[in-house]
């Protein structure tokens, strides 16, 4: 014999409408949230130990028609050549001045490098930055 209090519950459930619990979604939600916080992990630590670490240190106007910028560099394989793109910008941030920056690998020592270059440029230059290296 079933007891009153099984056949009331599954008398409501079938009169309201109230289907039993269906988890079949649980499996899959818990893989895809193992696969995204995978995911988000490697992509954290590979853009976070980038080939070319650079950073722009100091510029200085020499005169109107030149600006030295100091800027260090990083890099992972000092092997290979590298280069700077470095510019040099008026009052309006116009670009005034233009430089690419090659570095030989026999010139790259292991750890930080500093490096001094001055842009020649067409006006007074009032900053300078570096918009790319590889």
């Amino acid at each position: 014999m079933t007891h009153p209090k099984v056949l009331a519950s599954a008398h409501l459930r079938q009169r309201y409408g109230i289907k039993e619990e269906n988890r079949s979604w649980l499996w899959p939600a818990v893989i895809s949230l193992i696969a995204a916080i995978t995911w988000f992990i490697w992509s954290g630590l590979n853009a976070a130990n980038p080939d070319v670490r650079y950073e722009l240190l100091s510029f200085e106007v020499v005169n109107d028609q030149s600006i030295s910028v100091t800027y260090s560099i990083l890099v992972k394989d000092i092997n290979i050549d590298h280069s700077c793109s470095i510019v040099a910008r008026d009052i309006d941030k116009n670009t005034i001045g233009e430089i690419s920056d090659l570095m030989p690998a026999t010139s790259l020592k292991s750890g930080t490098n500093t490096r001094t270059i001055e842009i020649a440029t067409r006006l007074p230059a009032v900053n300078a930055g570096i918009t790319s290296c590889q």
